[in-house]
């Protein structure tokens, strides 16, 4: 904005909007496996979190802006910046440039929209992290460190420590010692140490090195070479047997590799069940990712269609449980740039078509058909990953370019409005607009709130996840995170983001045909 009073350059359309549609079809992209694996049951208290925060954001801004006075513009700026959802405000312009006022009404209108989210974004973010770690755990009477171990205990319930997760293993060798173990199968051995994710990769006898088929049986004197938790490893030494040094025997090779989960028997299932499957034997998950976030990998987390499993360990046991699980990515660079194209040229196509209601177009428009183009291609692609493959870090590119040149461009050309806009009303015309801004942003957080702890008696900690997902400020679960020492608030935040990804965005063109419609 103050390039732009300065300098008042002229650029093209066409920039801003390409942009904008590379934003909206990766952000669509991303949510698309979390928005449809969303709609089930078991989700409905969050979902109905989600819509409760996103209604009452969109209510409050009709009400403050006929209160105010405000014009579509400035509406759909207090929408994107009040509930820091930038999606609205590019869906809410391009709802603008379709309204049958004049040219110059028109301009006027839309440079109000980024002047207004400017002034409220700032109080967008920062009151929800303040709202999240200090505000609503108040409210709650709750302390966010003591709620999130509470609710680790209470998913983890009876399962000892983790039974697939964590990187912390290593390869041994040990000679067999203790009799209790000679004349125990391997399969009965690597069963004896389950909880400590053990494995026999290699058995010398003698000279001859033996296959570790489940049936074979372990002799006195034996070589096994073992794959275990760092933490078994010592009791191992002393129920087995000593270490011994074998640099040979111990050239095992690793193999790491990233899989889309695809497989139905996967689906659904918590981590400690997969743990205890044959698929697993050998195996460890260094990492689990449900779209742009880390989850916690802990024996309660359940693993959903679409997430993407890191897995170490030998090659034959990763390559059987990458098979197991779903479609391994081969080469995790490569980006299907016609497959990006093809997504957005098919979402200008949709937003063509428009229902006319009196003298108002309805429609999903350009933007709103791109995003849902966008829906669609990225679940597609978690049940089908053979086609249309966007890496998560491509994804962040195309978002944030797309995003930054957009608010950009719109800023440049705000600029000389906003001087005119000034001398015009004054600054007590920016001081209501922040005061509304503020309002837009805690009245939704305070109606979420209520919801989630007091109708569905939510963890505190699924409480204010489920919010910064409803509220899709991913500075918000970062805070969390801090405040809690925890990541488990990420197992709420999920679905309210992919779900409000799309509903906030939605808003935009719907502020503006509420609002026009009430004026006239």
């Amino acid at each position: 904005i103050i390039i732009g009073i300065i300098a008042k350059p002229e650029l093209p359309e066409l920039l801003r909007w390409s942009f904008f549609y590379l934003f909206l079809f990766s952000i669509g992209y991303s949510v698309g496996p979390q928005f449809f694996g969303s709609l089930k049951k078991q989700a409905l208290p969050q979902i109905v979190v989600s819509v409760v925060l996103a209604v009452t954001g969109l209510v409050t801004v009709i009400v403050l802006s006929v209160l105010f006075n405000f014009d579509e513009g400035i509406a759909v700026g207090l929408l994107s910046g009040g509930m820091t959802q930038s999606a609205a405000l590019g869906t809410g312009l391009n709802a603008i440039a379709e309204l049958p006022i004049p040219d110059d009404v028109k301009a006027k209108i839309s440079a109000h929209a980024p002047l207004a989210d400017a002034i409220t974004y700032g109080f967008g973010d920062l009151g929800l992290i303040l709202f999240l770690t200090w505000l609503g755990p108040l409210i709650m009477r709750a302390d966010l460190r003591r709620a999130a171990k509470e609710l680790e205990s209470e998913l983890g319930g009876s399962t000892a420590g983790q039974t697939l997760g964590g990187t912390h293993f290593a390869f041994r060798v040990h000679r067999i010692k203790n009799a209790a173990n000679a004349g125990a199968t391997v399969a009965e051995f690597e069963t004896r140490y389950a909880e400590g994710r053990l494995s026999v990769q290699r058995v010398k006898r003698a000279d001859d090195v033996l296959e570790p088929r489940p049936g074979l049986e372990l002799r006195q004197g034996d070589l096994v070479v073992i794959g275990a938790w760092v933490a078994l490893l010592s009791r191992v030494e002393r129920e087995i047997g000593p270490e011994e040094n074998h640099p040979d025997l111990l050239a095992i090779p690793l193999k790491t590799v990233s899989v889309v989960v695809t497989s139905k028997e996967v689906h659904g299932r918590t981590i400690a069940e997969l743990g205890k499957r044959d698929i697993a034997r050998g195996v460890y998950l260094e990492s689990l990712q449900r779209g742009e976030e880390l989850m916690p990998h802990e024996p309660w987390t359940v693993i959903e269609r679409g997430d993407v499993l890191r897995l170490v360990g030998a090659p034959k046991d990763v390559d059987r449980a990458a098979a197991a699980a779903g479609f391994v990515e081969r080469d995790l660079a490569r980006t299907d740039l016609g497959f990006l194209a093809a997504g957005i040229c098919v979402g200008i196509a949709f937003g063509m078509f428009k229902v006319m209601v009196g003298d108002v177009a309805f429609g999903l428009g350009t933007s709103g058909s791109i995003l849902v183009v966008g829906l669609v291609a990225g679940w597609a692609r978690s049940r089908y990953p053979v086609f249309g493959a966007i890496p998560v870090a491509a994804q962040r590119l195309l978002m944030d370019i797309g995003l930054i040149v957009f608010i950009a461009v719109i800023g440049l050309h705000a600029g000389p409005h906003a001087v005119e806009a000034y001398h015009q009303s004054g600054g007590a015309f920016f001081g209501r607009i922040l005061v509304a801004g503020m309002v837009v942003t805690l009245v939704p957080l305070a109606a979420g709130l209520i919801v989630a702890r007091y109708v569905f008696g939510m963890n505190p900690m699924m409480v204010v996840g489920s919010i910064a997902g409803a509220q899709t400020c991913t500075p918000g679960l970062n805070a969390l995170r801090e405040a809690s020492g925890s990541n488990i608030g990420a197992l709420a935040y999920t679905v309210p983001y992919a779900l409000n990804n799309i509903l906030l965005t939605i808003w935009g063109p719907v502020v503006v045909g509420i609002l026009y419609a009430i004026r006239n």
